[in-house]
């Protein structure tokens, strides 16, 4: 333990031999005043050695004593209390946190897939955290929706009102698909994660693992500035993980589609995963696979602590100025 302020004993012991000094020039002048003053009593020793005398006298000056020690001991702790007796220690707080970026192809076709998202997140962001959700929405061009906060109040107030006019097909006033037809073409795919993996702050070095939601059936309708496959390196030289999500169910056919075939490749090579909407699962399967695989310990900064510890003091501070006053009511009598 150390002192804050630890001038303030220095300040109070000078204050004290101050006074102290002081109290000693008082008494002698004043003792030499009654001597040249004073009439003096003859036999006044008779007195003084009289048992009760003295025993008064002891009681006397065994109350001084005592009004003393607890002065000094409530002082003290005043002094030690006013000068912060604290602790110093550098800490670095951990905990795990995440960055989840909802990347949602909203044509036509996607709309149902993208409902069961949101809603699902929509659910998980009241028990959130820490972590940072954002969403981006794309067809022709891409719009972000909001970008990564950790408001959940706000994340679940949007993510529901998204999730109502997916179901609604927009009849519920929020029109899903404002601002993503402005390019040429549809569902340009390439230029959708790239624009969803710009949603993330810092570089590559950041202590927040990232990941991305990806919801796409892949099939471009338009000349787009990136292709899946160079999208999908942006995203691995960001430190990025893309989970993929495609509407179709190939629980039935022969197998993957050549686009869902190049989209399974492109989200692996991220280290994410791809999921066909085979079940109702595929959406918990896949916050199950972030939560699993991209907690991370995410260290703050180094912060410096003070932590005061007036506890005892202020106990014994009590209790001595309880006795000061109890010994000085006794000396009155």
């Amino acid at each position: 333990m150390e002192l804050t302020f630890w001038w303030m004993p220095l300040v109070a012991l000078a204050l004290a031999l101050g006074g102290a000094f002081a109290y000693v020039a008082w008494r002698r002048r004043t003792r030499d005043r009654l001597k040249r003053s004073g009439t003096p009593i003859a036999h006044s020793e008779r007195l003084t050695a009289l048992p009760e005398y003295r025993r008064v006298l002891r009681q006397y000056r065994a109350l001084l004593a005592g009004v003393l020690v607890a002065a000094i001991i409530a002082s003290g702790v005043g002094v030690l209390l006013a000068s912060r007796l604290s602790t110093v220690s550098v800490v670095q707080p951990q905990s795990y946190k995440r960055d989840i970026m909802l990347c949602l192809d909203v044509s036509g076709s996607m709309t149902d897939v993208d409902a069961k998202i949101v809603d699902t997140f929509a659910s998980l962001a009241k028990h959130l955290d820490g972590e940072r959700i954002g969403l981006t929405i794309f067809d022709s061009s891409a719009v972000q929706v909001f970008p990564l906060t950790d408001d959940y109040d706000y994340v679940a107030k949007e993510l529901t009102a998204y999730r109502n006019s997916f179901q609604s097909q927009g009849d519920s006033g929020l029109r899903y698909w404002t601002g993503t037809d402005l390019g040429q073409g549809a569902s340009l795919i390439g230029d959708g994660l790239a624009s969803c993996v710009t949603g993330f702050d810092g570089s590559k070095s950041s202590t927040r693992p990232r990941s991305i939601v990806f919801a796409t059936d892949n099939y471009v309708n338009g000349s787009p500035l990136f292709t899946l496959k160079q999208a999908g390196q942006f995203a691995t030289k960001g430190g990025i993980r893309v989970y993929g999500i495609d509407p179709v169910d190939y629980s039935s056919g022969d197998g993957l589609s050549t686009v869902a075939l190049e989209m399974k490749q492109v989200v692996e090579s991220t280290g994410g995963a791809f999921y066909g909407l085979t079940s109702t699962d595929t959406v918990p399967s896949i916050v199950k696979a972030i939560d699993s695989r991209e907690a991370g310990l995410f260290t703050g900064s180094k912060r410096l602590v003070i932590t005061d510890h007036p506890n005892v003091l202020i106990v014994v501070g009590l209790l001595a100025m309880i006795a000061l006053f109890g010994l000085l009511w006794r000396v009155r009598l």
